[in-house]
């Protein structure tokens, strides 16, 4: 009987590339059995490849579009970030009859459309699950199992970032710039934070959940947001009075 091998290319690797490589080596057979092959990574790219990585000898580049046009990779994982470079890169690597795993929301909120058009007109696949709510299906849920449902609303604590902030403010007084500053040293945080604190991140991620769950297109600048940058400590103890708590909700 003949193993199938998925030959895989990572472009980006930061603090998720780098746990994708460790899922690949430590819970290799794992992943094989359940996707039914062998799964081998056969090239990176990153724009500084740190020397205490990892590659698991998969070949390293410096140019990612490198991976998008390797003829050994069948399947490309996006984890650069933005909107400009990885929109082409994920073009690049669909037109060259790839597979796309990508945990970019920014990226899908701005062009999921047309991503999503090009994916089926080259018969490949465009995956997304990392892209909202981390390791939670929730992509999948909405997709599949809620299929013949009539989902009237989307709410939820989608940014956990701010769910960490909010909750330290709450639970131990702290201020919101050391909350921050712990978090960016934990890696919860980016190191420009700002698209967690002010609500961008949960309203990237509140379109593509709603495109799904209602079944329409919903531009990237349709949700009000408001982020947890604009919360003080007054503002809880406040809440706490009232017998209530604050949390930032993404709601559609």
């Amino acid at each position: 009987m003949t193993t199938q091998k998925i030959k895989v290319g990572i472009c980006g690797l930061g603090t998720v590339g780098q746990g994708v490589i460790a899922l690949l080596s430590e819970g290799g057979d794992v992943l094989s059995n359940r996707v039914g092959g062998t799964i081998e990574l056969v090239h990176v790219a990153t724009r500084t490849l740190k020397p205490e990585v990892d590659t698991l000898g998969a070949r390293d580049s410096r140019d990612v579009f490198d991976v998008a046009r390797d003829p050994n990779v069948d399947v490309l994982i996006e984890l650069i970030g933005g909107t400009t470079v990885a929109k082409d890169l994920v073009v690049e690597a669909l037109n060259q009859g790839k597979h796309v795993v990508t945990a970019n929301k920014a990226l899908l909120a701005d062009h999921g459309e047309e991503l999503f058009v090009l994916a089926e007109s080259k018969g490949v696949a465009l995956r997304f699950e990392a892209a909202v709510a981390g390791g939670i299906p929730v992509i999948e849920a909405v997709k599949t199992s809620l299929a013949g449902n009539h989902v009237s609303s989307v709410a939820g604590i989608i940014n956990g970032t701010g769910n960490f902030i909010l909750t330290e403010m709450a639970a131990k007084g702290r201020e919101f710039s050391d909350v921050l500053a712990e978090a960016q040293a934990r890696g919860y945080a980016e190191a420009d934070p700002t698209f967690d604190v002010d609500g961008t991140d949960a309203a990237q991620k509140l379109v593509l959940l709603a495109s799904l769950a209602f079944g329409a297109r919903i531009d990237a600048d349709a949700p009000f947001k408001q982020g947890v940058d604009s919360v003080a400590p007054a503002d809880i103890e406040y809440a706490r009075e009232l017998g209530y708590r604050i949390k930032h909700l993404g709601i559609a």
